[in-house]
């Protein structure tokens, strides 16, 4: 049976749309706009963690309401492909797919973790 598995890479690269950040930084300052940039992460992490112990529970109320949440915050600092897996993971459990909410809850837990890092490397870089 184990001879039909196919194995998928789950290495994806994040995309942080660099203008966005720079745009922060150039209307609020280097500084400023670095402090935003950390404290959206910060927030961002703290909703993520949030969602992984509801998918646990199986609480998927509270997984769609805090992916959609996740998606209006990670667009406003450029984190573009989390924000697009944000939005597919509400659309999902809205529809009440189980399974591929699953699915899409991991991969957003796994994006989320690089795209944050990326976020935080760029508004370093910028200043």
């Amino acid at each position: 049976m184990t001879d039909n598995i196919i194995t998928l890479p789950v290495k994806e690269a994040p995309l942080v749309q660099t203008d966005a950040i720079a745009t922060l930084q150039a209307s609020l300052g280097v500084e400023s706009g670095r402090d935003v940039v950390e404290r959206a992460v910060f927030e961002i992490s703290d909703r993520l963690c949030r969602l992984e112990l509801a998918l646990h529970d199986e609480d998927w109320k509270t997984v769609g309401k805090t992916a959609a949440g996740l998606v209006c915050m990670s667009t406003q600092i450029g984190l573009l492909v989390f924000a697009e897996v944000a939005s597919a993971l509400a659309n999902t459990i809205a529809n009440q797919d189980d399974v591929a909410a699953t699915a899409l809850a991991w991969r957003l837990l796994r994006v989320g973790e690089a795209s944050l890092f990326c976020a935080v490397e760029q508004a370093d870089r910028s200043g």
